[in-house]
This record gives C-alpha cells, structure tokens and sequence, in this order.
C-alpha cells in the first residue's frame, strides 16, 4: 500500500498530460497484436511494428491489442499514429484510473477493470479501450485471460461473431469482463453462506476477522464495478457509431448485467451488516451470561462473608467462641443460607 502511494504521488506538480507509469506490474518492452477478421477471414499478427498498423484498412475489423502500457516511448509513439489524445494516453499508462468512459470527436475512450486473476485473490488490472471507427484498441499492462477469451471467440467464431458488426466485438470484450463479476460474485455469496453457517456453530475471533476482510474486498469490488451501469447508461444515451439497431438490445442486456451485479453487491453488503450484527449480539450476550453467572456467585457469597466478617472481629467477650458447637452451627447456617438463595435463584431463572 506504501508503494502504491509513492507512486500515485509522482504525479503530484506535473503537468497534465504528462506520462508516468502508476502499475505495480514490472516495466517492459511494448507488444502490438493485431487480428483483422470480416465475415470469411481471420488474420493474426503478433508483434508488429507502427508501419504495419499503416495497412489497416476499412474493409474489415481490426482488434490491435497494447500489451505492457509502462512502456512510455512505444506509447506516445502509438498515440501519434492514432491521434489520441495526449489526456487519453495519461489516463491509459495512469492505471489507478476509476471506470469511466469519454467521448472524443474521432474515437470513444472506455476504461474498466478486470480481474488480474479469475480464481486468486482479488487484485484488478485496468482495461483501456478505444473505440475508433472499424479499429478497437485495448491496452493492457500484461496479458489478461478477457483479452486472450476474445481471442479465442474470434479465433473459433463462437457465436458466428466474425459475422457481426463493430459494435458487437465491444459488447464481447465488455460481456467477457462482466462475466468474470458474475463469477466473482458468485464466490462471495458462497463465501458469505459460510459465515452465516458458522454462526451457528462456536463463534470465534477469527470469524470477525474474515467478516471484516470480506467487507472491505466487497466493498473494493464495488468501487471498481459499480460505475459501470452509468458507463454502458452513457453509450447507449450518446448513439455512439458503434452503437446500431443490430446490437442496440445486446447493450441493454449488457446494462441489464450491470444493473444485476450492483444490486448483488448492495444485497451482500447488506447481509454481511446484518451478520455483522448478530456476531457482535451473540458477543455481547456470551459476555453477559458470563457476567450473570460472576454476579450470581458473588450474590451468594455476600451474607457467608457477612457472617465470617462479624465472627471475625477480634472482640474479647463473643459468648459464641467458647460454645462447643458454635462452629459447626455458623458453617451450617451459612450452607442452609447459600441453599435458599440458590432455590430462589433457581425459581426467577436467572440461571
């Protein structure tokens, strides 16, 4: 988190626009992929050059694909040949970026988060897209399994995709990540199913601890996610060109998506405070059965130390110290006293 930090603050005093890496991945050398699909053709380039990004045409789709943005040279070298925006190419190598998207006169800058990982642990990549008449743009700081899913999409024509339209090729990328939301809720329901089981059980420490990691990861998740229902709200509202009558209702089914994970969330949040709150009760009411039964022993020994306090006074005349059976009188008045408090305990139940 430290380190995090330091690295936000660097930017402090510079002006905008102006290139600094913000990632935790380890800088390295920029790759360009490039696959050019149309309805009867699949074509895949690996590492090319600004030169070949020259021969892209109109007559078919292109995907170009910016694997590690840390690389600031290849970067602004990029940004020239597409004509980004200085702005935009800040906000793509600044990876703490919230989800969002922008519109330009050329192009549509689209920023989400995906999972570095599906299955471990939650740690998120940012995801910049640019949307740019038949070319969609991603960048990335290192190979990520949305892209490499398209990929596969593309490369098998899953869902004849190939023979759909520009705008559906965002919507896949875009339905990609949203799944991945679906799976990560998925987990936390699971999770949160588990406490709620083990409430039942023997209530321990540890219980709270994972209750509280689990509120700030849901809490973490929904700061990344939660934007985005107004991002697809905004593009549909817009029309942007990529945006048709012949995909228009799979972004409503993609908003539909978004709509349903927030309200997941808010449900988990909610029953993550709710079994917040009955742990800390049964907490509480351990604590008081705890002191009830401290405060019922004390009870019964107040008059047995009465009576041991008042034979325990060092008077010279107590007529009661030189009768032979004074001791064994004293000891059972003072279990026959202890008796009756406990039946009358015992008949208000207060154990």
């Amino acid at each position: 988190m430290y380190i995090e930090k330091q690295k936000k603050m660097t930017k402090f005093g510079k002006p905008p626009g102006e290139l600094i890496y913000t990632g935790k991945v380890e800088p390295s050398n920029a790759i360009i992929n490039v696959i050019s699909y149309s309805e009867s053709s699949y074509e895949e380039y690996d590492n090319v050059e600004f030169e070949f990004l020259d021969k892209l045409n109109k007559d078919k789709i292109h995907w170009v694909n910016f694997i590690n943005v840390s690389d600031k040279t290849k970067l602004k070298t990029f940004g020239e040949k597409f004509n980004l925006h200085k702005l935009t190419l800040e906000d793509i190598i600044n990876v703490n970026q919230r989800t969002k998207v922008e519109f330009f006169d050329t192009y549509t800058f689209v920023v989400i988060k995906v999972f570095r990982d599906l299955y471990e642990k939650l740690e998120f990549r940012q995801l910049s897209i640019i949307a740019k008449e038949n070319i969609l743009i991603t960048f990335l700081e290192e190979n990520n399994y949305t892209t490499d899913l398209l990929k596969e999409q593309l490369k098998n024509n899953t869902g004849n995709i190939r023979e759909k339209d520009f705008g559906y090729l965002i919507f896949s990328l875009m339905d990609i990540a949203t799944d991945s939301y679906f799976s990560r809720l998925n987990s936390y329901i699971s999770s949160v199913e588990e406490i709620d089981a083990k409430m039942t059980e023997e209530v321990e420490e540890q219980l709270f601890i994972n209750i509280k990691q689990l509120k700030q990861e849901i809490l973490r998740f929904r700061r990344f996610v939660f934007p985005l229902k107004e991002i697809i709200f905004q593009l549909q509202r817009k029309k942007d060109s990529f945006i048709t009558e012949k995909n228009e209702l799979y972004y409503m089914d993609l908003y539909d998506h978004s709509v349903r994970i927030n309200e997941s969330i808010e449900i988990l949040r909610e029953n993550l405070n709710n079994i917040t709150e009955i742990y800390l009760s049964i907490v509480s009411n351990r604590l008081n059965e705890i002191m009830r039964i401290l405060t019922i022993i004390s009870t019964l020994f107040i008059p047995l130390t009465f009576i041991a306090g008042i034979y325990g006074m060092n008077f010279v005349y107590m007529p009661e110290l030189q009768w032979k059976y004074g001791y064994f009188v004293v000891l059972g008045i003072m279990v026959v006293i202890a008796i009756i408090m406990i039946i009358i305990f015992k008949r208000k139940k207060w154990f």
